[in-house]
């Protein structure tokens, strides 16, 4: 009986079902778009401001590192350096997937017309062998933002990236020759050496646009700055890019009375944990986060997160404030019907059962719609925003469903109200 007056109501009042539906799925549509994009911004956002630089450091134990956001690092080594594996331990741990580019650096002088000029020897573009497969990385890719004139040099050419400020100091061009003097003997290695006191040849690759002070450095080929340093196989640090999660305030569970949450814990992707665990792949060494950049994106993505709840909110607050307009216009026309309803011996448990059914059946059913339709909307967002594939959350449909169902409960409960105080005698005489 009650089936058959639910689906006679809804028939017989196609177009206030229709608004209603249409005001729930535009809700719980909103709020799964938002809900999507809220579960992956982080990622998204971390892996755009990636395009910032590196936001850890490897370094040597007991090195000193002076971080300029703008550009200048400092390691004072007293006498410790990394391996050339450390660059490729990166990937053999549990956070190797969130390692995204890593570039080893070696500081070294180099005497340019009487002028003594700090330069970096790195990887630009190094094709490596680690046990999570094959790893093309370098500096290029760990600064994409970084605008270059021309190229960047060989890896294993005579040549050199100049800073924008030092080509001009020295009024230097693309593709110019420059001449290193007063190098001392060379240390032989696996490539030609050269002979002692020999003025070095090195041709301009590329002009770099970094910002800050590095504009006042250049860069050579990582095997050449290990030559003219005297270093063999040595390396002073390597920057490198993670994908993490923003700082918390909280501290690990005690493993012992919550192993779950201990374990959950240091599984996420906070930068402690990240930087604890890659640290223990290379001994004598210790991983430090750049605190600024890391600092600013977990505050952009909180603020980003606090924006869409209340998006969200505003959205369903919209919906329930439909539903429950439509919903009293619906009992106020069918004012006779619940009169005769309750002559003929309803009860009001019956009634508020009757009109809770028509109403949840609808707004789960535009719980559902809205899923749909948010999924599409945030994967066309996302798209556009980050260059994303689609992902869709599966698990935001019953969540979509229970927010559907407490609209219902909310749009349906000062119109019942209305619906219980109708006198049968005076609403049948008209």
């Amino acid at each position: 009986m009650l089936t058959r007056l639910l689906l006679g109501s809804l028939r017989a009042r196609r177009a206030r079902v229709l608004l209603a539906l249409l005001a729930v799925t535009l809700g719980t549509g909103v709020a799964t778009a938002l809900g999507t994009l809220a579960l992956q911004v982080g990622d998204d956002l971390a892996r755009t401001l990636r395009a910032a630089g590196p936001n850890f450091v490897m370094r040597p134990e007991g090195a000193a590192w002076k971080p300029d956001i703008g550009g200048d690092v400092n390691a004072a080594r007293a006498g410790v350096a990394l391996p050339d594996s450390a660059v490729a331990a990166l990937k053999s741990t549990f956070w190797k997937h969130n390692v995204l580019e890593a570039a080893p650096e070696l500081d070294v002088t180099l005497p340019i017309a009487g002028h003594d000029v700090a330069a970096t020897g790195t990887w630009f573009a190094h094709d490596l062998v680690t046990a999570d497969g094959p790893w093309r990385t370098g500096i290029a890719t760990l600064h994409p933002t970084w605008k270059i004139s021309g190229r960047w040099p060989a890896e294993g050419g005579y040549e050199i990236a100049l800073g924008r400020e030092l080509s001009r100091t020295f009024g230097l061009r693309t593709n110019d020759s420059l001449e290193l003097k007063s190098l001392g003997a060379w240390v032989a290695s696996d490539r030609p050496p050269l002979l002692a006191y020999k003025p070095l040849m090195l041709r301009v690759a590329g002009i770099v646009d970094a910002g800050g002070l590095d504009d006042r450095r250049a860069w050579v080929p990582l095997w050449l700055a290990r030559r003219l340093a005297r270093r063999p196989g040595e390396i002073d640090r390597v920057p490198f890019s993670a994908l993490v999660k923003p700082f918390t305030r909280l501290n690990a569970p005690d493993p012992t009375r919550d192993p779950k949450g201990y374990e959950r814990f240091m599984c996420t992707a906070y930068p402690a944990n990240v930087a604890a665990d890659l640290s223990h792949a290379v001994p004598g060494t210790e991983v430090v986060p750049v605190t600024e950049l890391i600092a600013g994106e977990a505050n952009v993505v909180g603020r980003l997160h606090l924006l869409m709840l209340l998006l969200a909110l505003a959205a369903l607050a919209a919906s329930t404030l439909g539903l429950l307009s439509t919903t009293t216009a619906t009992v106020v026309e069918r004012a006779r019907e619940f009169g005769l309803m309750r002559a003929l011996g309803a009860t009001s448990a019956q009634l508020a059962v009757l009109l809770l059914a028509e109403t949840l059946l609808v707004s789960l059913v535009g719980g559902a719609l809205g899923w749909l339709a948010g999924t599409g909307a945030a994967a066309a967002i996302r798209g556009s925003a980050f260059a994303a594939p689609v992902a869709a959350q599966p698990l935001l449909l019953p969540a979509a469903l229970l927010v559907a169902a407490a609209i219902a409960v909310a749009g349906t409960l000062a119109p019942l109200r209305i619906a219980l105080r109708f006198d049968p005698v005076e609403v049948l005489r008209g």
